[in-house]
């Protein structure tokens, strides 16, 4: 068995190799760590743990309650077909006013930037240009003016997962060009399943499902700082995100059928939350109760996870629950069922199913407006985005090329585009960026020949703050 540790290193890219593996159960461990020239701490969880976010607790309750609500909300669907350059476009007239564009984060590596961008305009008409950039390193001496909506920060890069070569691409949502040379994952994020950007920007963290483990990366140089081996604690983990305040990272592990619970400051695993007899899936976190909203891995309960006193309560709602995403506001929870081809619709103030929303084949991956007035699903089966009016629950339709396997959606702090990474495609993979005012793809990133299977992406993340 692989020693579990934590390995800090210097700002460096680490070779392509291959690697593989599976699973191994286990419900509470620790991880021990050393680092050059930082203190990472050795955190044993025996017994009855205590967690930062306050307690104490033993095995999870798993008293099961049956959703009573019942409802659905099929909606009508309008296609817009495909135009002729493989781009779904949005009929109508439509334009995106006050935004502007801000220029990437500068980063001392030499890197090579690649791709093919696209702008729309006016009717929602698209044109398209392409153009390479090679051999010149990003100096940083562009400028940036910033969002207007976000009181001008940088807006920073955009990664890519591939899980065809364990490789993290970089990519710049300003000018739709992917940063190359591609970074290797390997060990530990080997088969990369889900990454986040941490609340503060800084870091972003990506899981490995066969790589048992979460290797964390500096955003603005793009190199890795640390790795995170989570065998025997925490395997296949197949999701990540972080408490409100940033200091507590939870990685969900299907096969050890826990939550890991790792201590951002020290990258220690600070103790871990059984999940019975069900496996560790999806999460959304409700930044007002600090309650984590998880899937048992594509069947049918919800699992309610209280971490401060590792309280487990499954809910059934479906026949095969992926993703997640949560409004504060409503308290409304969306679940994609990808075998029934629905969103669920779930009040966590009452704890009762409201109703579902019929979309397309094979609904993957989801994601919310900062307000919650728009939900972006990508259907992985049919090739097709799905925008949701959550006011009248009403899905609209953009059709991309036939041979995209679209997972991942992720919306942009500016809750003016939504990324969407479209998996195994021919020729070179892509990340579409879509206009979510226009409802319509203006830019594609190309991601190099080389790098393989686009499976996940994340932007720079949206504020997740109580109301």
């Amino acid at each position: 068995m692989r020693p579990s540790r934590v390995t800090s290193f210097g700002l460096a890219v680490i070779a392509l190799c291959a690697a593989c593996g599976d699973e191994v159960v286990a419900t509470a461990g620790g991880s021990t760590g050393t680092s050059t020239g930082t203190d990472t701490s050795t955190t044993a969880t025996t017994g009855v743990p205590t967690t930062t976010d306050g307690t104490t607790a033993d095995t999870p309750t798993t008293s099961a309650s049956a959703s009573t609500g019942t409802g659905e909300s099929t909606g009508s669907s309008s296609t817009t077909g495909v135009p002729t350059t493989g781009i779904g476009t949005s009929t109508g007239e439509g334009t995106t006013e006050g935004s502007t564009t801000d220029a990437s984060t500068s980063t001392t590596d030499a890197s090579t930037t690649y791709g093919s961008t696209s702008t729309s305009t006016g009717d929602a008409s698209t044109s398209t240009t392409s153009g390479t950039s090679t051999g010149e390193p990003d100096t940083g001496d562009e400028s940036s003016t910033g969002d207007t909506d976000t009181g001008g920060e940088a807006e920073g890069f955009g990664y890519v997962g591939m899980s065809g070569n364990d490789r993290l691409v970089r990519f710049d949502p300003a000018t739709g060009l992917a940063l190359l040379p591609s970074v290797s994952l390997l060990p530990y994020a080997d088969y990369p399943y889900d990454m986040k950007i941490s609340p503060d920007g800084s870091e972003l963290w990506v899981v490995g499902a066969t790589g048992d483990g979460v290797t964390v990366v500096d955003t603005l140089t793009g190199a890795i700082t640390q790795e995170i081996d989570l065998t025997g604690v925490g395997e296949y983990p197949v999701d990540v995100l972080f408490n409100a305040t940033g200091t507590l990272a939870y990685v969900s592990a299907r096969d050890s059928k826990a939550v890991v619970i790792i201590n951002t400051a020290t990258y220690a695993v600070q103790t871990t939350i059984p999940l019975g007899d069900y496996d560790g899936g999806k999460m959304a976190l409700d930044p007002c109760s600090g309650r984590i909203y998880m899937v048992d891995w594509y069947d049918k309960s919800l699992l309610v996870v209280e971490p401060a006193i590792k309280k487990v309560t499954p809910i059934i709602l479906g026949t095969s629950l992926w993703d997640l995403a949560f409004d504060p506001a409503t308290k409304l929870l969306y679940v994609t069922d990808r075998a029934a081809s629905k969103v669920h619709v779930f009040d966590t103030d009452i704890m009762q199913f409201q109703s579902s929303i019929v979309v397309g084949k094979d609904p993957w991956g989801i994601d919310i407006t900062s307000d919650g007035s728009l939900l972006v699903v990508a259907c992985e089966d049919d090739h097709t985005m799905q925008f949701i009016d959550t006011d009248t629950l009403m899905p609209s339709t953009i059709n991309l090329p036939l041979d995209t396997d679209m997972r991942d959606v992720a919306i942009h702090a500016d809750d003016q585009r939504a990324f969407v990474a479209t998996g195994e495609v021919a020729g070179e993979d892509i990340v579409y960026e879509v206009d979510l005012a226009i409802q319509s793809v203006t830019a594609q990133i190309l991601l190099g020949p080389t790098n393989l299977n686009a499976n996940i992406v994340a932007v720079r993340p949206q504020l997740v703050a109580c109301p």
